[in-house]
């Protein structure tokens, strides 16, 4: 049986889906999944095709609400994909997404 939500709870819900609902973050913490080790800013940039400092704007929210680590090393910042179960979540939102296109093309067919 799950336990009521505190506003404390929801507040914190509300951040991490809201992080989730940006199309760049989104493609950031896929990169990160995908990548299943550490990157640096740099291959993140390259691998979502967004410039360095939209990259570090998007590291700097998701970091915030607890979905990627930050670990200096050396002179280098590397940056991780904090819980796999996000790839999950992702996974499942992205496949509903993909039917709902699917229908709505099948219907203008």
């Amino acid at each position: 049986m799950r336990h009521p939500l505190s506003d404390s709870m929801i507040q914190e819900a509300t951040g991490i889906f809201s992080a989730l609902g940006d199309p760049s973050r989104l493609k950031i913490l896929r990169a990160l999944l995908d990548a299943r080790t550490a990157m640096n800013q740099g291959a993140i940039a390259e691998a979502t095709g967004l410039s360095q400092a939209n990259t570090s704007k998007h590291l700097a929210c998701l970091a915030r609400v607890g979905l990627v680590t930050r670990e200096p090393e050396g002179t280098s910042v590397f940056f991780e994909a904090v819980n796999p179960l996000v790839k999950d979540l992702c996974d499942l939102v992205c496949d509903h997404a993909a039917a709902r296109t699917r229908r709505a093309y099948k219907d203008l067919a």
